[in-house]
C-alpha cells in the first residue's frame, strides 16, 4: 500500500467513526463530505449535489422513499420559512471505472416536491434508479425544515436520523442505524425496523403507546422516567418489550437483527452521549 493510499485509508476510518458521533450537528455534515471526498480517491466513486428548496409556513410532514442511501431529517431549523434538501448523488462502479460512475449519475431519478391540500403540506421526495448497476448507486439526503410533524422514510443500506419531529415516524431501512431524537412527546404510532445497526428512540416525558419491541440476536434497552409503565408481560427477556406506557392507543413497533434497540423517555431526550451505549 502506498504512502498516499494508506493516508487516505485512516483518514476514511476517522471521518466514518466521528461522522457516527454527533448526527444532529454540523460537523458531521463536514465529516460527511470529507468521507465523500476521501471515498473517491479510494474507489473512483463519483458524486453531484442537487438541491431543492421551497417556501413553507409552519410545520410539515416529511415523506422520502429512495432506493438506497442514507436520510437525515432536522426540525427546528431557521431555514428562513424554507424547506431545505440537499441530496448527494454517488456512483460507486469501482476504481478503472471512472467514466462509466460519472455518467451513472445522470441515470438516477430524483423528484421533490411540496404537496398541499392536506391539513398539513407534505415534503414528498423519490429517489429511483435507471442506471444499469443500480446497485452501484445511492443517494444520500439531508432535509432541514422550520417545524416537522410526521415522518416516513423507506429506504435501504443507510442511515436514517430523524431530529425534533412533533408527531408519528414509520422509518425501515437495511444495515442503518436508526435514531429519532425529538423534544416533544409523541402519541402518535412508531414504526422503526433496520438489522445489523442500532435503532434510538429518546423522546419527552408524557410519550405514551404501547410498545412491541424485538430483537433477533440483539438486546433491549429500555428508560422511562415518569408515567405508568407497565412491563409484566411473560415474553419480556433481554431481546424482547412487550410493555404500555399510559393509556394511549398508539403502537410503538420496533424491530432489529444483531443489533440494540435503545429506548428512552426523559425529562432532557436531546441531551445525550455519542455512543447511546445505555438509555
Amino acid at each position: 500500500m502506498s504512502a498516499r493510499t494508506r493516508t487516505a485509508a485512516i483518514l476514511l476510518a476517522a471521518a466514518s467513526l466521528l461522522a457516527g458521533c454527533a448526527g444532529d450537528s454540523s460537523v458531521e455534515r463536514g465529516l460527511d463530505r470529507a468521507h465523500a471526498g476521501i471515498q473517491q480517491s479510494l474507489d473512483g466513486s463519483r458524486i453531484e449535489e442537487r438541491l431543492f428548496t421551497a417556501k413553507v409556513d409552519g410545520i410539515i410532514d416529511v415523506q422520502v422513499d429512495t432506493f438506497a442511501g442514507d436520510v437525515v431529517i432536522r426540525g427546528a431549523r431557521d431555514t428562513g420559512g424554507e424547506v431545505r434538501l440537499t441530496a448527494t448523488v454517488v456512483g460507486r462502479q469501482g476504481r478503472d471505472r471512472e467514466e462509466e460512475a460519472e455518467k451513472s449519475l445522470a441515470d438516477v431519478g430524483l423528484q421533490a416536491e411540496l404537496r398541499r391540500g392536506g391539513d398539513v403540506p407534505t415534503l414528498v421526495v423519490k429517489g429511483t434508479p435507471r442506471a444499469q448497476e443500480p446497485w452501484a448507486n445511492r443517494t444520500d439526503l439531508e432535509i432541514e425544515v422550520p417545524e416537522l410533524r410526521r415522518v416516513r422514510v423507506h429506504t435501504r443500506e443507510g442511515k436514517v436520523f430523524v431530529f425534533e419531529n412533533r408527531g408519528g415516524a414509520d422509518i425501515r431501512t437495511t444495515d442503518g442505524e436508526i435514531r429519532v431524537l425529538t423534544p416533544w412527546a409523541i402519541s402518535e404510532d412508531v414504526t422503526l425496523i433496520t438489522r445489523g445497526r442500532d435503532i434510538v428512540f429518546r423522546a419527552f416525558n408524557g410519550t405514551c403507546g404501547r410498545f412491541d419491541v424485538d430483537c433477533v440476536n440483539g438486546e433491549v434497552k429500555a428508560r422511562v422516567e415518569s408515567g405508568d409503565w407497565r412491563i409484566l408481560d411473560p415474553r419480556n427477556d433481554k431481546d424482547t418489550l412487550v410493555a404500555t406506557l399510559g393509556t394511549c392507543g398508539n403502537r410503538m413497533l420496533m424491530r432489529n437483527v444483531d443489533a440494540k434497540v435503545i429506548i428512552a423517555i426523559v425529562a432532557n431526550p436531546m441531551d445525550h452521549g455519542t455512543f447511546f451505549p445505555s438509555p
